[in-house]
């Protein structure tokens, strides 16, 4: 496997180029999933060069790096590019499962990806809810609550193909070493779910949960787009490249961000964090070729 492949932190430096600013965001353009979304054109000026960003991937960002004017916006980026590399993650995965629904063989490198991109999801978890709780209650949550008062991340598109899957139900196709090592991954990732929302949520409710007496919503293309629209998230046709361009270039932010910020003021070890990305990183060079478009 060649340095591209394996390699996140490389010898060369890279300075701050993601949004306007340091710790902006950029508007995440995926295709279409689920509830008769519309499709539309291409949106050529919001997309990556594929080669352009695989090149970079492998750039260490400088140690002095930007810092953030604030703690909100250094946690309100966190949030949103980490949910963002989530649903690259989701859609990812999707493609495989799809393909496996239609009669591929879910074959060791088939399970290796989704196991590097389960893992991905994981640290994502970590990544955006690194917040100190008083953070998450007065920032986030409230922005949650305004945009829907029972906003609910059952209403994300890209998840529901995987619904079954992440939450642990048994596969038939999930068999062998692989097969194995995928469900302790799903494992894994159900406990960092649990315990991210035991630590941020009060009482351990949702918002859906605290107003499901008046307000029971289910998912549809209404609710989809108020959650892609919290995400900066859009819909389009675009392709494999541009999906993996798009997952590169928020991995690198991310990257540039914990380099100079600590993950959570605990002072995390955030060495599997980093393998974490290394390991989706490999995966999505692969499927680039693997997946079917």
């Amino acid at each position: 496997m060649g340095e591209a492949r394996t390699s996140v932190l490389a010898p060369a430096t890279e300075q701050w180029d993601y949004g306007d600013f340091p710790y902006g965001l950029e508007p995440l353009v995926i295709p279409p999933c689920g509830y008769g979304a519309v499709a539309t054109a291409q949106p050529a000026d919001l997309l990556a060069v594929y080669e352009v960003e695989r090149a970079c991937i492998g750039a260490e960002p400088a140690r002095d790096g930007a810092k953030p004017s604030s703690s909100d916006a250094l946690y309100w980026f966190r949030w949103i590019t980490g949910h963002q590399v989530t649903f690259l993650l989701w859609h990812l995965m999707g493609a495989h499962v799809k393909a496996i629904a239609a009669g591929r063989a879910a074959d060791e490198a088939t399970l290796t990806s989704l196991e590097s991109y389960t893992h991905g999801y994981s640290a994502m978890l970590r990544y955006s809810g690194s917040c100190p709780v008083e953070v998450y209650q007065t920032l986030i949550r409230p922005r949650l609550y305004l945009q829907h008062r029972g906003f609910s991340g059952l209403w994300a598109a890209d998840f529901a193909p995987l619904r079954r899957l992440l939450r642990g139900h048994d596969q038939p196709w999930m068999t062998g070493p692989g097969g194995a090592r995928l469900a302790a991954a799903i494992a894994t990732n159900l406990a960092a779910h649990e315990a991210l929302a035991d630590r941020l949520v009060s009482g351990g409710k949702s918002l859906l949960q605290e107003r499901a007496p008046d307000t029971a919503v289910r998912p549809s293309a209404r609710t989809t787009a108020l959650f892609d629209n919290l995400f900066v998230t859009l819909r389009a046709p675009v392709d494999r490249d541009t999906v993996i361009a798009q997952l590169f270039r928020r991995l690198r932010a991310v990257r540039m961000d914990l380099v100079t910020n600590r993950l959570d003021p605990a002072g995390s070890d955030e060495d599997r964090l980093f393998d974490a990305l290394r390991r989706v990183v490999a995966s999505a060079l692969t499927d680039r070729e693997r997946l079917p478009h």
